[in-house]
């Protein structure tokens, strides 16, 4: 006769350390979706330096990121900006932070363009603990986020996978679709292959750390 201690007993794979990817879409983006796109293209006309700065540092491409990434304060994306804090309080509550004494803060707002042939090396967002993109334009032919596997051990003699799952793999690549909003962990690699298509791949980045709450 089984006591209950063994019939809780079971063969299996415990996940530990797993990496969580935190996706949602603006529920609102057919009704705001003109309006998003003038607005980032009105944003590069204008920032004549973020143009000059991204031909150096972003080849091909355009960022406001050394210019204007405090766009969470202009009252024209305040919609949007709360869908953002939303979901990134979902994104704490579900990784069991502290949510009591802390809130994740929004500490930047960028756009990004993405034409033919340009690209986004890896890269991590430091100062921060959740970072983010939205998607304001992206066809179905636009390059898609590529999130490199952060545990250096699985690069050093790593077995041949079936390349039936993408959590098993080196890197894993999520589509970019227009009115999509993903948040990930500050410290997690990730990229964008070369645009090898005609559309523009257009974007808005974010970085949320978490604060101490002010007491009353």
């Amino acid at each position: 006769m089984n006591t209950n201690s063994d019939s809780q007993k079971k063969d299996g794979v415990r996940v530990l350390f797993p990496t969580l990817i935190y996706e949602a879409w603006y529920p609102s983006y057919e009704t705001d979706k003109e309006k998003l796109i003038s607005y980032v293209q009105k944003l590069k006309e204008n920032d004549t330096e973020g143009q000059r700065i991204s031909a150096q540092e972003y080849p091909s491409g355009y960022t406001s990121y050394f210019t204007r990434s405090n766009l969470f304060t202009d009252p024209q994306l305040a919609d949007l900006v709360s869908f953002i804090h939303q979901c990134a309080g979902n994104f704490a509550i579900q990784h069991h932070w502290d949510t009591k004494n802390f809130e994740p803060v929004i500490n930047a707002l960028f756009a990004n363009i993405n034409p033919k042939f340009s690209n986004h090396p890896d890269h991590m967002h430091p100062y921060s603990h959740i970072s983010g993109v939205f998607y304001v334009k992206s066809e179905l032919d636009s390059p898609p986020l590529s999130f490199k596997d952060p545990r250096i051990g699985r690069w050093m003699m790593p077995p041949a996978a079936d390349g039936t799952r993408a959590e098993n793999t080196f890197h894993a690549r999520i589509k970019a679709e227009a009115g999509k909003l993903l948040l990930f962990p500050s410290w997690l690699e990730h990229g964008v292959p070369q645009n090898t298509s005609d559309h523009e791949r257009m974007s808005m980045s974010f970085n949320f750390e978490m604060r101490p709450m002010q007491k009353p």
